[in-house]
């Protein structure tokens, strides 16, 4: 359930995105979010709405999650996943910041 959580946060999202894709209910969502945050998996922006996005730590235990699944039963998706939350993670500047 914690690797749902922080795919669905990889971006932001909001607490009613993330409970609709991880089919969760209200009070058992929030005691997760609660403890990611603590665990500084999961930050909790505030831009009028509140979002929570998946922190660098928490997309390194995404990764470490899928390595490990995909060493175990060999999931192609696993892999896949793998490459695409390293993308995640380059931040990508304008030509006009060095």
């Amino acid at each position: 359930m914690v690797a749902k959580i922080l795919r669905a946060a990889a971006k932001g999202s909001k607490e009613e995105e993330i409970m609709e894709q991880c089919k969760l209910e209200s009070m058992v969502l929030e005691n997760y979010l609660s403890a990611l945050a603590e665990l500084r998996l999961l930050m909790i922006e505030d831009k009028g709405e509140t979002f929570y996005r998946t922190t660098q730590k928490g997309l390194d235990f995404l990764r470490t999650y899928h390595r490990l699944r995909w060493l175990l039963w060999g999931k192609d998706n696993d892999f896949l996943l793998m490459r695409l939350l390293g993308q995640l993670e380059k931040k990508v500047h304008p030509f006009y910041v060095s």
